[in-house]
C-alpha cells in the first residue's frame, strides 16, 4: 500500500486567534480556503505572513489591488530567482530530450547543494549576497535591514524564492509594501499594530501556514496494535519500521519535495 496524501491538512489551514477579528468589516481569507468570487480590485489588502505563500500572493494581488501590504512579525530570507531555466532553453532541440533533462536536473541539484552549503558554512557571505540583491532591485532608501534581515542564519529556516524578483518589482512600483510589526488587534477598518500605527484594509489574508497531518489522518495498526508514526524510524524516506507493505513519501526540508519524491518513486 502506498500513501500519496502529502503532509498537510487540507480541510483547514493554521489561523492564529487575533483579537477583534470578528469585528472586521471586510472578508478575512485563508489561502487554503480562497473564495472563487473574492474581489480585491482597487482595494487595500493586508497579507499577514512572511513565508512562501505571502511572498507569492503579494505581487499577484498587487496587479489589480490598490495596495497590498505584507505584514510580518519578523523577516524571512528572500532570494530572487529566474522564472525560466536559461540552460534548458538553450539545450532544447540541441540535445536528445532525455540527455537535456539529465543535464539540467544535475545542474539544478548541484546549484541547490552549493547554495545550501554556502549558507551553512559562510552565512555572512550568503547574507551579503541576498542583501545586495535586494538593494539593487528595491527603491533607494528602502529599509532592507528592518524588513529583509532575519535574526537567524540562512537556511536555519527555509528560504523563499521570488520569480524574477516580482515581489521587489511590485514594491518598486508602489503597489506593494512590507511592514514589520506585531498585531495589537483587528478593527472594523483594518489592523492596529503594537507600534501604535494602523494599517487600513478592505481585505485581510491570513497567510499564516498550514497544519501538518501525517498519512492523511489514517490510523495504522499492526497485529491489532496502534502505530505511533511519530516514534517510528523512517527508512529511506518511504517506509516505517515495523510496518510491512506500506510506503509513503517524505521529501527534503532544504530542497524540492518533488526531488525526493522522484527518488522514492524510483
Amino acid at each position: 500500500m502506498s500513501v500519496c496524501s502529502g503532509y498537510y491538512r487540507y480541510d483547514e489551514g493554521f489561523t492564529p486567534a487575533i483579537e477583534g477579528a470578528e469585528s472586521f468589516a471586510g472578508p478575512i481569507v485563508h489561502p487554503q480556503h480562497w473564495p472563487a468570487a473574492l474581489d480585491y480590485a482597487g482595494k487595500h489588502v493586508v497579507i499577514i505572513g512572511s513565508g512562501a505563500t505571502a511572498v507569492t500572493l503579494v505581487p499577484s494581488m498587487a496587479k489589480s489591488a490598490a495596495k497590498v501590504t505584507m505584514l510580518q512579525r519578523s523577516p524571512t530570507y528572500i532570494a530572487p530567482v529566474p522564472s525560466r531555466d536559461h540552460l534548458a532553453d538553450r539545450l532544447r532541440g540541441k540535445l536528445p530530450a532525455q540527455l537535456a533533462y539529465d543535464v539540467v536536473r544535475a545542474k539544478n541539484i548541484l546549484f541547490s547543494m552549493f547554495t545550501y552549503q554556502l549558507s551553512r558554512r559562510r552565512p555572512e557571505t550568503m547574507k551579503a549576497i541576498l542583501r545586495q540583491s535586494a538593494i539593487a532591485k528595491l527603491p533607494p532608501g528602502f529599509p532592507v535591514e528592518k524588513h529583509l534581515a532575519p535574526s537567524y542564519q540562512p537556511w536555519d529556516q527555509r528560504l523563499c524564492a521570488i520569480p524574477n524578483g516580482d515581489l521587489y518589482r511590485a514594491i518598486s512600483a508602489g503597489t506593494a509594501d512590507i511592514v514589520t510589526d506585531e498585531i495589537s488587534r483587528i478593527t472594523p477598518e483594518g489592523i492596529d499594530l503594537v507600534s501604535g500605527t494602523s494599517l487600513p484594509a478592505d481585505v485581510i489574508v491570513t497567510a499564516t501556514g498550514l497544519n501538518l497531518l501525517v498519512i492523511g489522518g489514517m490510523t495504522l495498526t499492526v497485529d491489532g496494535q496502534p502505530v505511533d508514526t511519530g516514534k517510528m524510524l523512517t527508512y529511506k524516506g518511504m517506509m516505517l519500521a515495523g510496518v510491512p507493505n506500506f510506503a509513503l513519501t517524505i521529501g527534503y526540508t532544504n530542497a524540492s519535495w518533488t526531488l525526493k519524491a522522484d527518488l522514492v518513486a524510483g
